[in-house]
Order: structure tokens, then C-alpha cells, then sequence
């Protein structure tokens, strides 16, 4: 989603053992973790990196060293009765040192956890490193590579396949923000829909603000996205590269397109799948993604009332069907039901649907959730909603996926967590959400602007709106002002990218490849999936696969207006 205000399943649920086995497996970098800080926190001071100057040269200069951490998580998988995917065992660990402010290198170094799955082809036909983002932000890539490497193993034949926890993020200097309690969270509606509701909504996020103030205070000012450019130009440095090949997805792309901009002359081959709109801004992109998760939604009634009364739980009349789900909507607003998997209301509603729209593969299981549902057993969609155990979203299927969910923000990478953690596999995705969100825009909200946007945003969905118009307040309150250098992503100067855009994405709607390719304006090149779901790369698609692997092997990219689907 655009202005780094990206949406996606929520919460999902990671594998505590796998976690802890990277933990173990990398335990002579733990040290790394710590922030120093030899200068007094403040706002960074905005000046463009350089590897060329004397103060970063020590970080462009820094030898890489590679341990093995995937054997601990394949064994950890084994024991818990899980088949571990083969290439576990080639994956590779290291840390990465950049500094905090990189106009004020004397202010302390952060360390980015990495991981790499080396390339398995001849060498001889070895091309260079891939580095990959799973989308965010505050997802961990370490946990995504680990998850998803079997989905990149024609690109591994020829590539190292690199991913990394970015600055803030997992175990990459983690921003750490103490949770509210229950107590605090008590009534609290996130699909406000009058004022009072919308007021106990701003009063969270501005609790939320003071906890992280508290927790992480010297590190908040620099774990925007401008940052992050930075640090994959170090990361190119430190693999070798003279160019950076990259991937981004979802959020990703904001980040691939920020490195565009900043360093036109080290940009390689770069894909952006389920492009961010650079054009919007947090009130114009939630405002799309209400639109389009309600498109979804109704993609997914039309199709289950196709399959008729007997295999659809809203019946066969398209019209009824679309009408029950408001009604569901409606009926859990205030409510909360016991089920054997947790409490089902409003929100775990909301998050159950959402969900679903990141791919047609969970459609069957929203099927048989409101089935049950019908039946009395609302156990399925607390699931679906990635309470009880469930996984929520797909991990394994779906890269670029993260959504405000019950904390505020928490998304799902995809792969099946498998980071490197040093705190027993706490995790930190909700925290970093929000941390990057507010560092990357200078929107502030307050309740009163919610209630005035209330009846746009019901319009466009009467189930998502008012989720929507509540993501706004986000940022209020939050102890860090922010600013909105990571929506300037000119690049006239770089090589063309390949945009990769799908019509029925509900978290980064199809638009937004084309507002991307206006505001890059590098005659980058748009590719059209015609679909349903998140993002368009490793989804199944042949035309979409051939065309992103044929530019990242050789070069070359698909005629404009080539369509998939």
C-alpha cells in the first residue's frame, strides 16, 4: 500500500521452536544487537549517503562472514513432527553493521540481521546476489527467506537469494514498544464508527506512542524508509555487488523505489510486485484499500454464490449474499462470542475477511468458516483471523502481506517465521508497523477527523470503511514527527524497472503500478496480472513468473502493456 501504510493479514503466528533454533544457531552475533549511542538522540539530520566520504567507508568496507543456520531450524521442524524443506540446509547467517544516522556516524551502529540461501547452479553461470524484501513493514526477512526459499529455486539456480531484517525490525536492532494492557484495551472498537469510539481509538494509539517513547526513544527518528535505502546500499557493498538486483514486494516496492531514487547509478535489475502509490496520501490509500478489499470481497461472493446454495453458506443470489455479510458485520459490533478458539467480534470478523482477500487459495476456507459459522461454531473464522493457532494468512503463498490486526499493525511475511531471534522468539512486527509508518509521513489525524471521514470511507465498503477510516489514526499521538521524504521517489537518472501490478489486489490497488512508473519516470514498464489476491510473482502464474525471471537472468523487459492472467 502506498505511503507506507501497507495492509495485510493479520498477525499471523510464528513457529516459536523455529525461532529459537536460529537463535542458537547464530548466538556468536548476539553481541551485535546492542545500540550504542555515542551522541544524544535527535532527529536525523537529512543528507544523502555517500560511500565515497571517510565516515561510511568503514561501513562499505566491512568483511561479511557466513554461518550456517538452517540445520538448527530443520531439526527443530522435525521434532515438532513438520517435514523441513531441503534447502534449510543451505541457509547461511551473518550481520551487517550500519550506522544509526548516517549524517552523524558518531552516533551509534545499528546491526542488520541477513540470511542467504547461496546460488545452487554452476558457478560459471552464477549471475551475482538477489536481495528480496517480503513486504511490511516490520516483517522479517531472515523469517520470510526462511520460509519461502523453495518459491525462489529457479532464481537460486543462477542467484544468491538474500533477504534481511530491516533497521528496527526482528533482529535487526528491534524497536521494542510495551503492550498495552487488557485493562487498557478494554472497549476498544476499531471500526469506530461515532465519536466516542473514535476518541477511545486515538486514546490507545497515543498510550501506544508513550510506551514505545519509553522502550525505544534513541531509536524511533531513524527506522524510516529513506533509512532503509541506505542500508541496502551498504548490504549491496558488503555482497560485492557493483549493482543492487533486488525484489520488493507490497511495501517492498516503496523501498525498491527509495533506492531508485537515492542511488540511480548502483540500481540494477529491480522488480516492485504489488506496487505502493506513491502519488497518495494516508487518508487518499486507505481510502483505496476500502475500495479495493471491498472489490475482493464481492470477487469472492460472486464466486461462491456461483457454486450455488448447496456449496455456498450465503446462498446463490449474489445480492442476498453481499447483504448477509453486512449483516454479520453489523450484528458483532459491541458483541464478543466465546468460540473454542478465542473471542469472535467485530474486529476478529474484519480480520478473518481480510485475510482471505490476499489470495483465492484461503477462499475455501472462508467457505467453511461462515459455514460453521451458520452453524454456531465461530471457532473457524477466530482462526482464519490468526487467533486460536491459525495462521491467518498464508505465509507460504503470499509475500508482501501486512495489516493493521489486533495490535495495530502486525502482518504476516510470508514463510513460516524462522528469524533469528535472541529474545525467545518475541516478536516485534506490531511495534515496528507503526515505528516505520509515522517515521515515513508527516499525517497526523485526530478523532475528529475520523468521524468526518466516516461516511466516504462506508460508502466505498461497509464492512472495511470504518477499519479503514480507524487506521488513521495510527499516528496520533505517536512521540516522533515524521515526514514524507519516502514518497519522493523520482529516479529519471536509473534503469528501468519491472512493475509488477494486480487488477484485483486488495492491499495495493492495480493503480498504483501505474502512479509508481509516473513518479519514477524511468520508462519503467508495468506488468499486468489479471487476478485476485496480493501480489503477482510465485502466485502460480506462468506469464507472470516467465516475464520477471526472463528480466532478472537477462535483462529484458516485457513490451509495455503485456497483460497476464
Amino acid at each position: 500500500m502506498g505511503a507506507n501504510h501497507d495492509i495485510s493479514p493479520a498477525r499471523r503466528r510464528r513457529s516459536a521452536s523455529r525461532r529459537a533454533a536460529l537463535a542458537v544457531a547464530v548466538l556468536p552475533f548476539a553481541g551485535a544487537l546492542a545500540l550504542t549511542a555515542a551522541h544524544p538522540a535527535g532527529a536525523p539530520v537529512q543528507r544523502p549517503a555517500d560511500d565515497d566520504t571517510a565516515p561510511l567507508a568503514p561501513y562499505y568496507n566491512q568483511s561479511v562472514s557466513w554461518n550456517d543456520c538452517g540445520h538448527a531450524v530443520a531439526e527443530a521442524e522435525k521434532k515438532a513432527g513438520r517435514k523441513a524443506p531441503a534447502y534449510l540446509e543451505r541457509l547461511q547467517c551473518s550481520r551487517v553493521k550500519v550506522p544509526r544516522d548516517y549524517a552523524a556516524t558518531d552516533r551509534g551502529d545499528l546491526h542488520l540481521a541477513v540470511a542467504r540461501l547461496p546460488a545452487t547452479g554452476p558457478e560459471d553461470e552464477r549471475i551475482g546476489s538477489l536481495v528480496l524484501n517480503f513486504g511490511g513493514p516490520g516483517e522479517s526477512g531472515v523469517e520470510g527467506l526462511a520460509g519461502l526459499g523453495a518459491k525462489f529455486a529457479k532464481l537460486n539456480e543462477r542467484y544468491d537469494v538474500v533477504a534481511h531484517d530491516p533497521r528496527g525490525v526482528g533482529e535487526s536492532s528491534p524497536v521494542r514498544c510495551a503492550r498495552p494492557t487488557a485493562r487498557q484495551t478494554k472497549s476498544l472498537d476499531r471500526s469506530p464508527d461515532d465519536r466516542t469510539e473514535a476518541d477511545r481509538l486515538a486514546a490507545y494509539h497515543r498510550l501506544q506512542g508513550r510506551l514505545c517513547e519509553e522502550d525505544s526513544a534513541q531509536l524511533l527518528p531513524w527506522v524510516g524508509t529513506v533509512d532503509s535505502a541506505r542500508d541496502l546500499d551498504v548490504l549491496r557493498a558488503t555482497l560485492g555487488e557493483d549493482k543492487l538486483t533486488y525484489m520488493g514486494f507490497s511495501y517492498g516496492t516503496k523501498l525498491g523505489a527509495d533506492y531508485l531514487h537515492h542511488y540511480p547509478d548502483k540500481a540494477g535489475r529491480i522488480v516492485l510486485d504489488g506496487v505502493e502509490d506513491p502519488l497518495k496520501d494516508s487518508r487518499q490509500t486507505y481510502l483505496a484499500n476500502a475500495h479495493a478489499f471491498q472489490r475482493a470481497l464481492d470477487d469472492f461472493t460472486d464466486d461462491c454464490t456461483k457454486r450455488g446454495a448447496s456449496k455456498c453458506p450465503l446462498g446463490g443470489d449474489p445480492s442476498a449474499a453481499k447483504k448477509e455479510i453486512r449483516q454479520l458485520f453489523d450484528l458483532l459490533d459491541g458483541r464478543e462470542i466465546e468460540t473454542a478458539a478465542g473471542v469472535l467480534d467485530q474486529t476478529t470478523f474484519v480480520d478473518a475477511l481480510t485475510n482471505a482477500m490476499y489470495t483465492t487459495e484461503l477462499w475455501p476456507d472462508l467457505r467453511r468458516a461462515l459455514t460453521a459459522l451458520g452453524n454456531g461454531n465461530g471457532a473457524p473464522l477466530v482462526r482464519l483471523a490468526g487467533g486460536g493457532g491459525g495462521a491467518g494468512a498464508p505465509g507460504s503463498a503470499v509475500p508482501g502481506a501486512a495489516v493493521p490486526g489486533a495490535a495495530v499493525p502486525g502482518s504476516v511475511v510470508p514463510g513460516a517465521g524462522a528469524g533469528i531471534s535472541q529474545r525467545g522468539g518475541e516478536d516485534n512486527a506490531d511495534a515496528a508497523f507503526t515505528a516505520v509508518t509515522c517515521r515515513d509521513t508527516s499525517d497526523r489525524y485526530t478523532a475528529a477527523d475520523v468521524e468526518e471521514a466516516g461516511p466516504e470511507f462506508t460508502k466505498a465498503s461497509p464492512v472495511f470503511g470504518t477499519f479503514m477510516a480507524g487506521q488513521l489514526l495510527t499516528c496520533t499521538g505517536w512521540p516522533v514527527s515524521g515526514d514524507n521524504d519516502s514518497r519522493r521517489v523520482r529516479a529519471t537518472d536509473a534503469p528501468a524497472a519491472l512493475l509488477v501490478a494486480t487488477t484485483g489486489d486488495p492491499a495495493t490497488p492495480y493503480k498504483g503500478g501505474a502512479d509508481m512508473a509516473k513518479a519514477l519516470g524511468n520508462d519503467s514498464v508495468v506488468l499486468t496480472y489479471q487476478g485476485d489476491g496480493h501480489t503477482g510473482y510465485i502466485t502460480g502464474n506462468d506469464c507472470v513468473d516467465g516475464n520477471v525471471d526472463r528480466f532478472l537472468f537477462e535483462g529484458n523487459l516485457p513490451r509495455e502493456g503485456t497483460r497476464c492472467g
